[in-house]
Order: C-alpha cells, then sequence, then structure tokens
C-alpha cells in the first residue's frame, strides 16, 4: 500500500489563492502528532471542529475558501466524489520540530488529502511525508508548490523535520474525509450536529459519534428489515440525558419532544424518550418477554408492549456493544447475538 502523489493537484491560479490564505492564518502551538509520543508539538490552525474520531460531516461548516477548494478536489478525485470532510486542518514546522508516526484514523474507509503550502522548496530543506507499511517500507515525499498526496488515513505516516538551512515554515493544509453513508445516517448526524451533539464529550470521543455508531450497528444488523424507527431511536438514546449520562441535547419537555418527532418520527421519538426514563441496563437485562414491566430512574415501574420492551433491549445492545460493555450483560449479549 502506496500513497498517491498529484502534482499541479489544483489550477495554478487556485493553489496560489489557497496558498496565500493559508499561510495569512494564525497557527497556535501546542498540537501533537501523536499524543503518546510526542513530548513538544508543532504549530497548527484549526478552522473546524477538530477531534481526531470525528464522523460528522463538517463540509458545510468550512469556511468559505477552503469549502471552494474542497469542492473543486471533490470532482478531481472520482474516488472521494461523494466524500464527507470530516477534519481540516494546517500544520505548521520550523527547524527543531519533530514529527512522529501516526494514524489519522483507524477507519480503513477514510483518506487523508495533505497539500503542501510553499512558493518553492529545495531538497536540501528536507521536511520529507514518510508514510511507512508498520514493516521494512518507507514511501518519502518532498513538499513541491501544489503537490498533494493521497494516502488511506489508518497508514501510519509522519512529518520529518526540516534542516537547519530551512528558513521558511513547512506547512501543510489537509482534507481528512470519509464515504458519504446513508441518507438516514447523515440525517441523524446532521440534526446531532445542529443541536450541538459535537460540543459534548462522551466515551471515545463526542455525544454525536457515541449516538452515529449506535445508530449505524443497529443499521448494519438489520439492513434487511424494516427498523428505521429502531435505528432512529437507538441514534437519538441518550439526547434527552439517561440515568448513567445525565447532559441533555434537549429537554424531554413539549416544545423538545415535538422538534424529535417532526425530523424522526413519533415512535422513534416516544422510544428514545421512554430510554431515557429507565433504570438501565439492570432493567432490560431480563429473559422474559412475557414480563414487560420496566423500571424508571425514579423507582417507579411502567408496563410496556412485549414490542416496545423487545425495541428497547436492542438499542441498550447497541449502546453497550459500542462502548465494550456488553457482555456484562449476559442476556442482552445473547438478544443482540441471536438479533436477525
Amino acid at each position: 500500500m502506496k500513497p498517491t502523489v498529484i502534482d499541479d493537484f489544483l489550477p495554478a491560479g487556485d493553489y496560489a489563492r489557497l496558498r496565500d490564505y493559508v499561510l495569512s492564518q494564525p497557527m497556535a502551538y501546542g498540537s501533537k502528532s501523536n499524543n503518546q509520543t510526542d513530548p513538544h508539538g508543532h504549530w497548527s490552525w484549526k478552522p473546524v471542529h477538530d477531534q481526531r474520531q470525528n464522523l460528522a460531516d463538517l463540509t458545510a461548516t468550512l469556511p468559505p475558501l477552503p469549502r471552494e477548494m474542497w469542492h473543486k478536489v471533490n470532482q478531481k478525485i472520482w474516488e472521494l466524489n461523494s466524500a464527507a470532510i470530516v477534519r481540516c486542518y494546517a500544520n505548521g514546522y520550523t527547524y527543531g520540530t519533530d514529527g512522529y508516526f501516526h494514524t489519522d484514523s483507524q477507519r480503513a474507509d477514510e483518506h487523508t488529502i495533505i497539500i503542501y503550502i510553499c512558493k518553492d522548496w529545495l531538497g536540501d530543506w528536507a521536511g520529507e511525508t514518510v508514510f511507512w507499511d508498520g514493516h521494512d517500507e518507507y514511501t518519502s515525499v518532498l513538499p513541491r508548490a501544489n503537490r498533494a498526496v493521497i494516502a488511506p488515513s489508518n497508514m501510519s505516516h509522519c512529518a520529518r523535520a526540516v534542516s537547519r538551512k530551512c528558513n521558511v515554515l513547512r506547512t501543510t493544509f489537509m482534507y481528512k474525509t470519509r464515504p458519504k453513508r446513508s441518507a438516514d445516517f447523515e440525517r441523524l448526524s446532521a440534526f446531532l450536529v445542529e443541536h450541538g451533539g459535537l460540543k459534548q464529550e462522551h466515551t471515545a470521543g463526542t455525544l454525536h459519534d457515541h449516538l452515529v455508531r449506535v445508530f449505524q450497528l443497529l443499521e448494519d444488523k438489520f439492513k434487511d428489515m424494516k427498523a428505521k424507527e429502531l435505528c432512529f431511536a437507538g441514534g437519538l438514546h441518550s439526547i434527552y440525558g439517561t440515568n448513567v449520562y445525565q447532559r441533555q441535547l434537549l429537554k424531554p419537555d413539549a416544545i423538545g419532544r415535538s422538534v424529535v418527532s417532526s425530523y424522526f418520527g413519533q415512535s422513534a421519538e416516544a422510544l428514545a424518550f421512554m430510554f431515557s426514563l429507565l433504570d438501565r441496563p439492570a432493567t432490560l437485562e431480563k429473559p422474559d418477554l412475557h414480563d414487560s414491566r420496566l423500571k424508571l430512574r425514579y423507582d417507579h415501574m411502567v408496563e410496556v408492549s412485549p414490542q416496545m420492551l423487545r425495541q428497547l433491549q436492542l438499542i441498550e445492545c447497541a449502546n453497550l456493544a459500542d462502548q465494550n460493555s456488553l457482555a456484562k450483560w449476559p442476556n442482552l449479549a445473547k438478544i443482540w447475538s441471536e438479533a436477525k
């Protein structure tokens, strides 16, 4: 596996506009290429939400010029023609600043596009981007004006230090992309972004990322069934907070509930609302579908239909599976393994 190098990547005038724009942005020091091995960091400019595991499509939030350039890049690279931007930023290195091997994502379907930002570059300035296959093979790419490198985001790489002779800032501009997913996934994601899901932290990222991953687990498992309301409910299961995760994206009052219902339907909203009330996972860890009484967070009991009980259990299964804790609940784990 090797990266793809494309020279004369953008039309000359567009590249000059992007170059001048990026070089005019204020950079801050301290970003680390690898949080485990980078003791110092480098310079960076981050125009949009920046979280390594982000799954939201940030294309619409890009500043005007990077968004305009992205549309041109997206048309040029046919494999990425339906791609979404999940990260976008610029990095800067000066003499004495090092980069260290890292991956941009662990998801195999994502790509990183690196555009070198400079007017010229001398070979003795060093500053190569090095890609490593994890064994014995390295591929080095020297910076060059209007050169781009495209690689899978899970490919290990690093920016090598510039030499003492280099008297300019080694600057790169990155688009990190993922393929567009189902229309329902993108709709849910956009709703969660609009209501602050990227601003709330959760296990392994943001609340947005947790919720869309739960949605994806359900959609993948039940892709041959008419289970849209179940999938949406899974993707909304903690927007009102739960007994464990008590922060809310929307209040479960008449206004908040009507907003959710208008986007995703009353059935999905009702499931998400009921999930928020439960003393879970304990009350859902029950093998008897004929006993559909569930304990609420406040010690009361509620009767639900056997169908709703099973839907709530499946939502809990996906929620726990995303957090690697489903095995702690053997009956739920059995329900998930046998569900079709």
